[in-house]
């Protein structure tokens, strides 16, 4: 694999591995990198390869005791729409290197535990991958998270091992199903995709709130029609 300009140049296979563990959707907003083209009739790729850490030595989250070769590696390349890679690019203090390192695992994790990338041919298919991810974040949920009644977590400790657990497992897993939903369009019903949307805002605030940035206004919450993505009537 070489590198021009610092633009990541992948093998073949290495290509498809870094698609597979992503979902086919961008890493920090879950967009389709493949968005359809009615007029054309086909989708059109939109996948930027980012560095984590910059390929030179004064790009973004640049770090000179990393080896060239590692710095083009595939373990530190992810996959942006254009939008996110400007913005990581732009702000990369806002994205440093150990954040973007954890969500390609976070996602790569989350995505092998569905069983590889989610595209399906039926809605009960879609289901069963559904339902995967949401019983997971319930448990983690039950086990981990506060008082139902009293919002508590008991201690500091608790509080931050819950936070770590919501940044590391839960939204992961959360923009899982987000993606899991819009990859499979034509599988959803109108209602299902507004509850991806809901879902993706629940999902930015959760996420920003145990990141300790600033809400703009009240946090949305979790959309209760989430629990029954790809259900029958009367499931």
């Amino acid at each position: 694999m070489a590198c021009t300009s610092g633009r990541p140049t992948l093998g073949q296979d290495a290509d498809r591995a870094l698609f597979a563990e992503s979902a086919g959707t961008c890493l920090l907003c879950n967009t389709t990198l493949f968005p359809s083209d009615p007029k054309r009739k086909r989708s059109i790729p939109i996948a930027e390869r980012a560095h984590i850490v910059a390929h030179s030595d004064d790009g973004p989250r640049a770090d000179s005791g990393i080896s060239q070769p590692d710095r083009d590696s595939p373990s530190n390349i992810v996959l942006l729409c254009p939008n996110c890679h400007t913005k990581v690019d732009k702000a990369p203090e806002s994205y440093p290197a150990d954040y973007l390192t954890k969500a390609k695992e976070a996602r790569k994790q989350a995505v092998s535990r569905i069983g590889g990338t989610p595209s399906f041919s039926s809605r009960m298919e879609a289901r069963k991958a559904a339902r995967r991810i949401l019983l997971r974040n319930r448990i983690l949920f039950e086990t981990k998270g506060p008082d139902p009644i009293t919002g508590s977590t008991g201690s500091r400790e608790k509080a931050a091992v819950w936070s770590n657990c919501i940044l590391n497992e839960i939204v992961p897993n959360s923009r899982l199903l987000v993606a899991l939903i819009e990859v499979n369009e034509d599988l959803a019903t109108a209602e299902e995709m507004e509850t991806a949307e809901l879902l993706r805002q629940h999902t930015d605030a959760l996420e920003s709130k145990h990141k300790g940035e600033p809400l703009l206004g009240p946090a949305p919450r979790f959309p209760a029609r989430a629990e029954k993505i790809f259900t029958e009537e009367g499931e």
